[in-house]
Order: structure tokens, then sequence, then C-alpha cells
């Protein structure tokens, strides 16, 4: 996150508390993975009828798709505030942003290779088992060669928008193409165009269905009206209820007879699940206890850590605790628990390392690239 606003929207130091979400948003990805693989029952099942947890906020602990649409939402929030100050700017930033995402999803498609040829039957043999339809986005053996590694992560996933190496770098070639409709349409916009620009954005791209951009759009929208939003505990809490009811309810419920099973079958979809978002990202930076919790240092070491988390946990699911799975098959409710908690601890400690590796690295030498390049260019 860049510098932006402390303990209130409109300050100009950094909105910590924001860190905090994106920190919490990567575990909850975590969480959505680990269990679509092991125990898949829940998630495929597109007809829920009557109510059950996944029919209610507190679903949002395990709700890849809103947490998902969190972090499209972040980037909007913290590309804007990042964005290029004119429009010679532009190319550079564009291009510095496709670093920024480009060398962690090359180093993870990498890690992500690593590990499949090292347990290249343990996908499949977990499929096998649990019948989860999330593994046929895991290349299973034999597994395509490291060449091929190298270019899905480097230039695939921005290509094609998927990659079976690392299934989660879909969403690279999203956070690129949001980066290049924020950073462009700052570098020509100006003063009050930039809001309405951003609020068409945000309508525009959810009628069309292209959700990511209107997460990004609403992202930026949110960021240019920080300065009006005012501290209202209640008001907040509410405006975060109904974040959580309308997008992190999972999708899948069975459009039934009556408006409220209609109505209950649109929750948690695509549109609904992005105006969520922005909605909880609201909340929190007007609702004072919320942001406080969300400035705590461990959430604060989460948002540090949100990326790398992201990077490297599916290849830690797909391959080694996949063989776990496999090999102790059929595990008690208790045994999973403890293979779940055993994959996030393993997953701190790989992304602390690449945080440690790759993440501070990278960060370090584009910022010194960005401040000569902008250098250069205020001399022309």
């Amino acid at each position: 996150m860049p510098d932006l606003a402390g303990h209130s929207p409109s300050a100009t130091s950094r909105v910590t508390c924001l860190d905090g979400l994106r920190g919490v948003a990567a575990c909850t990805v975590v969480a959505f993975h680990f269990f679509y693989a092991f125990a898949p029952a829940s998630f495929i099942d597109r007809q829920r009828v009557g109510i059950g947890l996944f029919d209610t906020p507190l679903a949002v602990l395990w709700n890849g798709y809103f947490a998902v649409a969190v972090f499209f939402a972040l980037s909007g929030f913290v590309l804007a505030a990042s964005a290029p100050k004119s429009t010679r700017e532009a190319p550079l930033m564009i291009g510095l942003r496709y670093f920024r995402l480009g060398v962690p999803a090359l180093v993870s498609s990498i890690l992500a290779w690593a590990w499949l040829t090292s347990f290249p039957e343990a996908a499949r043999d977990v499929q096998a088992i649990t019948a989860s339809p999330w593994f046929r986005w895991t290349y299973q053996a034999p597994i395509p060669p490291l060449s091929q590694a190298i270019w899905e992560g480097a230039v695939g996933v921005f290509v094609n928008g998927t990659t079976r190496f690392n299934n989660p770098l879909w969403t690279m070639q999203a956070e690129f193409f949001g980066s290049v409709l924020i950073y462009g349409s700052y570098a020509v916009l100006r003063g009050h165009a930039r809001p309405w620009a951003m609020a068409l954005g945000l309508v525009g791209f959810t009628a069309f269905g292209l959700f990511p951009l209107a997460a990004f759009s609403g992202g930026a929208l949110v960021y240019e009206l920080r300065h009006r939003l005012r501290d209202h505990a209640l008001a907040g809490s509410l405006i975060g209820l109904a974040g959580l009811i309308l997008g992190a309810t999972f999708p899948g419920h069975a459009a039934g007879p009556g408006t409220l099973a209609y109505a209950q079958s649109w929750l948690g979809t695509g549109g609904l699940r992005e105006i969520g978002a922005l909605l909880v990202i609201v909340a929190i930076l007007i609702t004072p206890p919320v942001r406080r919790f969300f400035e705590a240092p461990p959430l604060q070491r989460l948002g540090e850590l949100s990326f790398p988390i992201y990077l490297v946990h599916v290849p830690l699911i797909v391959a080694p605790a996949a063989y776990v799975f496999a090999a102790l098959a059929p595990l008690s409710p208790l045994a999973l628990a403890g293979l779940f908690a055993l994959t996030c601890l393993g997953t701190l400690a790989l992304g602390a390392l690449f945080l440690v590796a790759v993440e501070r690295p990278l960060l370090a030498v584009l910022k010194a690239v960005r401040t000569r390049g902008r250098a250069r260019l205020a001399a022309l």
C-alpha cells in the first residue's frame, strides 16, 4: 500500500487498516483452496436450499471469490494513489507494474513446477478420492518441463489469463489490465473528472460483466472520495454487514420459489460480490474499532505477507499436502484440521522466505528505477 491515510481516511499517512484487510483476504483464499481440494462437497453444491453457514456472512472466512474481489478493489485504491503525475509517466508506470506482477508470478510458477515434479501423482490421487473439480486447474503427471513453467509464469498468465502450474496466477492478467485502466485514465484525467470516470467504470464494467475492472474502478472511486468519509461506528457497522451479506455469502443458493429464495440465489455472485467488497472497505475506513482491529501488529504482518501467501499456498496444497492426504486417507475431521494447520504454517514459512528473497528486493529495485525514471522525465 502507498502512503495515503492512517487514522482517518482523509489523512496523508499510510492506510494501515487496509494492509490488514489484505492479509485477512489472503488467509481466506488459503482456506478456500484447501477445503475445496480436500472437502469439496459444500463448495460444489450449486443448488443449496435452506439456510446454512455458506448462506451467512460467516462465509467470508472461506469465500475465496469474495477475497479476490477485495484484492481487486484494494488494488484500484492503491493504483489511484500511485498514479502517474503526467501522460509521459504512464508508460514508465505501466512497465514497472508489469515487472511488479511478473517477477513474483515467474518465481512462484518455477516453485510450483518444483513441487509438482516432486509429487507428480499427488493431485490425481486426491482427485480420485474427493472428486474435487478444483484439481482440473492443476497439472498432473506427466508434468510439463521447466521451460513451460517459466513461459506461463512470466508471459502466459498475462496473455491467456490462466496457468495450471499455480492456478491463482489467473488474477495477474486482471491485475495488469486494471493497472492499465487506472494508470491510463489518471494520466489523462484531472480533478473532478476522475471520480466521475471511476463511477462510470464501476457501473459500466459491472453491466458488461467485467467484474474485476469494475472492482478496480470502485477501489479508485473510494480513494477519490476518501476525504468525504467521516468516522461513524453505527453506519460503518451497517455498511459492513450489508457488504458481507451481498458479497461474502457463498454463491450457489438455489433460486427456488418465493422472493427470498430468488434473492438468496443472487448473493455472492459477480457484481454484488464487488459491491460488497467496496462496502466492506468503506466500513473499515469509517468504523474506528474495526479499523483498529485491522491495524493490529499481527494483521499488519499478514498484510506484508499477503502477496507471498497468495503466490505460494497452492503449490503446497496440490503437492506435499495432497501427498499426505492421499497417504492417510480417509482423514477424520480432526486429522484434516491438523493438515490444514500444518499447511498454513508451511505457507507462512514459505511466504516469509519469498518476502525476503523476492518481494523486498524487487520493490527496492522498482522504487529506484521509478525515482530515476521520473527524474529523467522531469528534466526533459
